[in-house]
């Protein structure tokens, strides 16, 4: 009974440790992971290719929140700033994915590309970009989730975290 006690000991060591190993590779980013002289940030309104001026809000509002919660020490402002942050909103679609027996649709694909770019006005430099980064987010129709309230924001979730560990590679 004693070894059985043990054994379950140990084997819940062993899963602690493995889920703090795991939620170690979770990230976010702070001020201190930006270069040191970056107090100010400009986050531009989103240049909407697709005109869809309410994604490109949310995409916009998605990333102020992201630096808010994310880069307490930076200061967001509508100016000259240290460092400038740019996101070009190139496309969206919304496809269906997968149908059932009847040929009804079930779920949607929502597809999301932009263009992003972070540059640095101290050192002249751009401190991260990427051409066309997209995201995508599924949305089920037959338990009543809808385009815009579940797949778009699937989308602009999976391109926060995008971001912010494309980034976090380059700084």
């Amino acid at each position: 009974m004693c070894f059985c006690k043990h054994v379950s000991r140990l084997l819940s060591i062993f899963v602690t440790v493995l889920m703090a190993a795991l939620l170690s590779g979770c990230y976010s980013f702070t001020a201190s992971t930006l270069p040191s002289h970056i107090k100010t940030v400009n986050i531009h309104e989103v240049d909407d290719k697709t005109l869809d001026p309410v994604l490109a809000n949310n995409i916009h509002t998605a990333v102020v929140d992201m630096f808010k919660r994310n880069a307490g020490g930076v200061r967001l402002v509508n100016g000259d700033a240290n460092a400038d942050f740019e996101i070009t909103l190139l496309s969206y679609s919304n496809k269906p994915e997968n149908y059932n027996s009847n040929s009804d649709v079930e779920t949607y694909r929502v597809t999301i590309r932009v263009e992003v770019k972070f540059y640095d006005n101290v050192k002249e430099r751009i401190i991260y970009e990427s051409k066309s980064l997209s995201a995508d987010g599924v949305y089920d129709v037959q338990a009543n989730e809808t385009e815009d309230r579940h797949g778009q924001t699937r989308a602009v979730e999976k391109l926060q975290d995008l971001i912010v560990s494309n980034a976090l590679a380059k700084w």
